[in-house]
């Protein structure tokens, strides 16, 4: 069957359904006693067995160049990854989603600081939105100015992967994405078994396995490996701001299976918040000069 736009699309959409119930997937594994840095490792491990099964040719080549490159991109990713979870922990997985999915908005203004590219006028407005977002969503306001550390966290994640993202975009176009994503794993599996163990000095004994292990094969399995190559494949056949704008959906499907899932109620808070969010992360990926340009010649052909 032939790839076409449409279908990239869907498979897009699909892996923001992935992602998005991977927030309630987590939170259900740290629920039941897995640890943050344990979830990481048992997770970055399965994502190297497969891809080595799937990609060991490509992998075999690699240049000292290459590793030095998925190794920055690596510590990057596992900077995200482990705030993401230690977030979740003390927080809703909506309010993770939600936070974590600000890293769009964030991105032109490292790619600026890092790579001094140009800063559309619209970052203004859309980081706007994304705090008074994020304002409303964390209910910080209505806390007497009480911050959760759970969405600190969040928000540190967003960070780190806009860093990233910055990096693999403008730092390292030359490497096979195939080796990224081995070194991404690799970092992950290795960052988490040494956060497990000198600093959540590796507890097993509590983990309930009969609940937690169908999580964890379930993040390694189907939000790493699938969603990930499924997500490289599809972009390479649809345009970058329609990929943009399908992929942030991963915070509003987090924010229904949280919901779906009994981890929160259905508040006006988590809409209002989450819309906003939302709309300054399609503000950021949005090109309207393009699309007013369309129209004017559409308009004069008629």
């Amino acid at each position: 069957m032939k790839m076409t736009k449409s279908i990239a699309n869907v498979l897009l959409l699909i892996t923001a359904t992935l992602w998005g119930s991977g927030f309630v997937l987590t939170k259900i594994a740290l629920d039941a006693n897995a640890s943050a840095g344990f979830v990481n490792f048992f997770r970055g491990f399965l994502f190297v067995v497969l891809v080595l099964m799937f990609f060991y040719k490509k992998i075999f080549k690699m240049t000292l160049k290459d590793f030095k490159i998925g190794l920055i991109a690596g510590l990057f990713n596992f900077g995200g990854y482990i705030t993401q979870t230690i977030g979740v922990q003390y927080t809703t997985p909506s309010n993770n989603a939600f936070i974590s999915s600000t890293y769009v908005v964030i991105i032109p203004f490292l790619a600026w600081a890092i790579y001094q590219k140009k800063l559309p006028v619209k970052s203004f407005v859309s980081i706007a939105f994304c705090l008074l977002g994020m304002t409303i969503l964390t209910g910080i306001l209505n806390k007497s100015l009480t911050i959760n550390i759970g969405d600190v966290y969040s928000f540190i994640c967003a960070l780190f992967y806009a860093a990233s993202i910055v990096y693999l975009s403008y730092g390292a176009r030359a490497t096979d994405v195939s080796i990224v994503a081995f070194m991404l794993a690799v970092v992950q599996a290795l960052g988490g078994l040494l956060f497990f163990f000198f600093v959540e000095e590796g507890q097993l004994t509590n983990i309930n396995w009969s609940v937690a292990i169908v999580p964890l094969l379930y993040m390694g399995i189907i939000c790493s490996f699938v969603g990930q190559t499924v997500q490289v494949l599809a972009q390479k056949h649809t345009s970058a701001t329609t990929a943009g704008l399908i992929m942030m959906l991963e915070g509003v499907f987090g924010s229904i299976f949280s919901v779906a899932f009994g981890f929160e109620s259905f508040t006006v808070q988590l809409v209002v918040g989450g819309m906003l969010i939302m709309l300054s992360i399609i503000l950021m990926e949005v090109n309207f000069k393009q699309i007013l340009f369309k129209n004017k010649q559409q308009l004069s052909k008629q």
